[in-house]
């Protein structure tokens, strides 16, 4: 079973961290930029709530897993913490639109390379 790695928020000692695949980060054109920026900083700023009941230094993670379905993860253990709305509407919507937007700069950059090749 294979998986891309698209990004994780990591516990730091003043925070968190946001970690994009390079690869991705690489092609972000600046209206995707902008379109993540607030989605990243309300997410971190939500989880930030939940740090110390974090028992990883990775707080929650996203991928696309080989059945090209996205997947969005807490660490583990740390969703019974979490009330229903708050894990389900705020942590795993705000995750899945990264993701969502992620795959859109991947998939924009396959489109231009595919039209450079022919």
């Amino acid at each position: 079973m294979y998986m891309i790695f698209l990004y994780r928020f990591d516990l730091k000692e003043n925070g968190i961290d946001f970690v994009l695949n390079e690869q991705i980060a690489a092609d972000i054109l600046p209206h995707y930029d902008a379109l993540l920026r607030p989605l990243v900083t309300s997410l971190a700023d939500t989880l930030q709530l939940y740090r110390s009941l974090s028992k990883h230094p990775t707080i929650l993670t996203g991928k696309i897993l080989d059945t090209v379905q996205l997947e969005v993860l807490l660490s583990e253990g740390l969703g019974q913490y979490i009330d229903i709305y708050t894990k389900n509407q705020i942590i795993f919507e705000d995750g899945k639109r990264i993701a969502d937007i992620l795959v859109n700069v991947m998939d924009s950059h396959t489109s231009k390379t595919l039209k450079r090749t022919h």
